[in-house]
């Protein structure tokens, strides 16, 4: 769930973990991208919660503001992202459950883009 989040929207906005350490758009956007894995698990019996989410909060909190996902690196040494295993697989299993996975599919089409 934090790497679907974190990793794509860092990678897709070039964004390093200050942009995410506080509430605004950028974080918004990467809850919301973790909020369609937490629906696809519960669909699946397995219990991802919102407090999950609230926890990596404090996580993110203490990591250097500067820091960079390893997406991001990827993106910016031109190299292939992990958008298959994460937002590639968010969206399959969205089509399986009947969950709409809209942040993830627009993710997948954006760092395909970047990549190519």
């Amino acid at each position: 769930m934090i790497n679907v989040g974190i990793n794509q929207v860092s990678a897709s906005l070039r964004a390093p973990y200050k942009l995410f350490q506080a509430p605004g758009e950028s974080r918004s956007l990467m809850d919301s991208a973790m909020r369609e894995v937490m629906l696809l698990a519960q669909a699946q019996g397995i219990n991802l919660i919102e407090g999950d989410i609230e926890s990596w909060h404090d996580v993110l909190s203490r990591l250097s503001p500067d820091g960079k996902t390893s997406m991001l690196q990827d993106v910016e040494a031109g190299r292939k992202t992990e958008v298959e295993m994460f937002a590639g697989k968010v969206i399959e299993l969205g089509k399986r459950f009947s969950i709409p996975t809209p942040v993830n599919e627009e993710l997948f089409r954006k760092l395909h883009s970047i990549e190519n």
